[in-house]
């Protein structure tokens, strides 16, 4: 009978050579992440009953359904192997990805219209603290660990990755400047909050554009090699 030591042994070694198991782990930990924290922003919506929190909450809930639809196809082996599937599902996160855009692009407005900025509790400003930091951290680490692999379904998981880093910046930046900011700080709340959510608005934007144009002339050259064939 194995011990719990020799069984964690055994799981680490699998994660070092199991490429789809390290993955799998690795997309299994950003979607309880993102879960996690959807529910966290659902729970501050309900009790401050604030639009800002319930706008998060459903942006998070939409990025974890992507990533387990990333995940499901890493369990069922679709990886490195049918590329025009992968670029199927690779160019579907795109359209989806422009369309949770617009939430966001609604939260930016929703704080510079109302030029007003949130306020959390001690714990739950360090719980957000850590999770952009693991957000940025593991977005940086998918990046140089996943690159080697041809999949685009991998590629599509640092794409989320790197939005979800982006959004919790944003998000982090509006309850430091509440937390720490001066009483007559409107102007420099409008025009940070302007700055910073312009630019993960493109950028977000940017990236999902790519996306749905890269698929679609990778798809368009295995279909013409599939011809020739």
């Amino acid at each position: 009978m194995q011990t719990w030591k020799s069984r964690a042994l055994e799981t680490v070694a699998r994660y070092r050579r199991d490429v789809r198991f390290r993955m799998t782990c690795t997309l299994t930990g950003s979607f309880a992440m993102n879960v996690l924290y959807a529910a966290m922003q659902l729970f501050l919506g309900l009790h401050a009953d604030t639009n800002w929190f319930y706008c998060l909450s459903a942006y998070y809930a939409l990025l974890a359904l992507l990533r387990w639809m990333l995940l499901s196809n890493v369990r069922k082996g679709h990886i490195g192997g049918d590329l025009l599937y992968e670029y199927k599902r690779y160019r579907f996160c795109g359209w989806v990805l422009l369309v949770i855009n617009q939430a966001l692009v609604s939260i930016v407005v929703l704080i510079v219209r109302w030029n007003r900025g949130y306020s959390y509790h001690e714990i739950t400003t360090i719980a957000l603290a850590t999770y952009t930091f693991y957000s940025l951290t593991m977005a940086i680490i998918n990046i140089v660990r996943f690159r080697k692999f041809n999949s685009p379904i991998l590629s599509a998981g640092k794409v989320l990755s790197l939005t979800c880093a982006c959004v919790s910046m944003l998000s982090l930046e509006t309850a430091m400047i509440s937390a720490f900011g001066e009483g007559d700080n409107a102007l420099f709340r409008t025009v940070m909050t302007s700055l910073t959510g312009g630019a993960v608005c493109l950028l977000v934007l940017a990236m999902a554009m790519y996306m749905i144009v890269h698929a679609t002339k990778e798809m368009k050259k295995i279909k013409q090699e599939e011809q020739y064939e």
